[in-house]
């Protein structure tokens, strides 16, 4: 299963153009909010709420898989960062945004991954997203990719 992440990508459709006809063998793709977009131009991505949304989305979305479940918010609530919240959600991975800046860390069993942004990242990269390639229960491979 490979599932494309991306955030805070701030109104940019060119740039979820092109992550979409990169990895045009991706099942899924998703998209940690502050898209600033609405969802008929996100281009398949399904979205949370971001802090810079205005749109309908929710603030949190869950899916499950036959690897696990998979949860995904904005990460602008505090309460997204604390390890026992994080365990008690009970999921294999969690996908937060809002920092701009692309992460990845084990808490218990529990994956939890920031793809960074596309457009305005504040980290040493030119931007980035995630790409999250799943081959069974146990092996998770978590890629960080850059769009030159």
């Amino acid at each position: 299963m490979k599932i494309v992440v991306v955030s805070d990508t701030h109104g940019n459709i060119d740039i979820l153009k092109k992550v979409r006809m990169l990895n045009p063998n991706a099942d899924m793709f998703l998209h940690c909010g502050d898209s600033e977009l609405p969802p008929e131009l996100l281009d398949g991505f399904a979205s949370v709420k971001g802090n810079c949304d205005y749109f309908d989305y929710p603030i949190s979305k869950t899916f499950d898989t036959p690897y696990g479940k998979i949860y995904m918010e904005h990460g602008n609530r505090a309460i997204i960062h604390n390890d026992s919240y994080i365990e008690s959600l009970n999921a294999k991975i969690i996908l937060l945004g809002h920092t701009h800046r692309h992460s990845l860390r084990i808490v218990g069993d529990t994956f939890v991954a920031n793809p960074g942004s596309l457009t305005r990242p504040r980290d040493d990269t030119n931007g980035t997203y995630l790409v999250i390639n799943i081959k069974s229960q146990n092996d998770f491979d978590f890629e960080f990719k850059e769009i030159n």
